[in-house]
């Protein structure tokens, strides 16, 4: 197999507050290639959008640092370590983004044509005219009728599932080579959210682009990722493609969010929610930071050293962990 697109290794986050160092990252890898998409999952604050902000170049400095690691792209490009002028010929040209609420990401000043045509000047150092062209070009391939009138509109004329779409065209419209989708179908029905996923996956084979998709939601990543990393507490505790991930998941937080999904079979009957919250990144965690959440049984293995990573496949990883879930039907009787 060809050498991957972006490569990730041991890359480390951490913020300096007054309340302490909060570790959001603490030695993430992963590696994505041209075609593919790989999914990012876990709990809100498990460091997913955190990874790839550093990647980016968009974590506050301060009070965020990157302590560690390298992200190697396209075999040449240090993103962790390149300058800025460098990253800012990247971003947005062969990286870009759709953030998690279009509402706050587009600017309400300014209207849509004009934060469209931004990217293509930039850029490909078209001219206005040329630039409106593929702008109007860009919105009508996301499926915005009537683009040539709606590109001169502000975001707040477009309801919440055409400015998930004008985010989508922004992210593509320079035929990236890395698509980044943090959380791109929050607060969307599902059906909506249906054709924002399906328009991610047109967009990426007509231009043979990677996607990373985050998302909480296992479900959203069944058919849209071809790999997925687990995340939780800012490391990664499993990884492996769709299928293993899903048939044949090892880590019991993996098990746990799958059993969080919501079944058509059950209802009428309580929802499996995971007990205790997410520990706090600002204290140091010696041990296995599944293990030492509030309700959660464990044998007390990994209590004061990391846990090692055990080789399942050549694709498949999962962190070591003695904890023990009770069955579904017990702890569903219990609610």
């Amino acid at each position: 197999m060809s050498a991957p697109l972006l490569h990730v290794r041991d890359l480390t986050t951490w913020f300096h507050t007054r309340n302490g160092v909060v570790r959001a990252v603490d030695g993430v890898s992963f590696y994505v290639h041209r075609g593919e998409t790989l999914g990012i999952v876990g709990e809100s604050g498990s460091g997913k959008s955190v990874s790839c902000y550093s990647l980016m170049g968009l974590v506050p400095q301060p009070p965020g640092r990157i302590e560690n690691g390298s992200a190697l792209f396209d075999g040449t490009t240090d993103l962790l370590h390149c300058g800025e002028a460098q990253l800012r010929g990247i971003r947005g040209r062969r990286i870009s983004m759709i953030f998690q609420d279009p509402m706050t990401s587009l600017n309400p000043y300014l209207r849509v044509s004009t934060q469209l045509i931004e990217a293509l000047r930039m850029h490909e150092k078209l001219g206005r005219k040329e630039a409106l062209a593929r702008s109007i070009a860009a919105l009508e391939e996301v499926g915005i009728q009537e683009a040539p009138t709606r590109v001169h509109f502000y975001p707040h004329e477009f309801s919440g599932g055409m400015r998930q779409r004008v985010m989508i065209a922004m992210a593509m419209i320079t035929h990236p080579d890395i698509l980044i989708a943090d959380e791109p179908t929050t607060a969307l029905d599902v059906t909506v959210q249906a054709q924002i996923l399906e328009l991610i996956k047109e967009r990426q084979r007509a231009n043979n682009s990677a996607v990373i998709l985050i998302t909480h939601d296992l479900g959203v990543v069944a058919g849209m990722c071809d790999r997925i990393n687990v995340m939780y507490a800012g490391k990664v505790v499993e990884t492996g493609t769709a299928e293993e991930i899903f048939h044949e998941a090892k880590h019991p937080y993996t098990i746990a969010l799958q059993r969080s999904i919501p079944s058509l079979g059950s209802k009428g009957k309580p929802l499996y929610t995971i007990p205790g919250l997410p520990p706090d990144l600002s204290r140091p965690i010696p041990g296995d930071a599944f293990a030492m959440r509030e309700g959660i049984r464990s044998g007390g293995k990994w209590t004061d050293r990391e846990p090692p990573f055990r080789r399942i496949t050549d694709t498949h990883y999962v962190r070591e962990s003695d904890v023990e879930l009770p069955p579904l039907e017990e702890v569903l009787d219990e609610g």
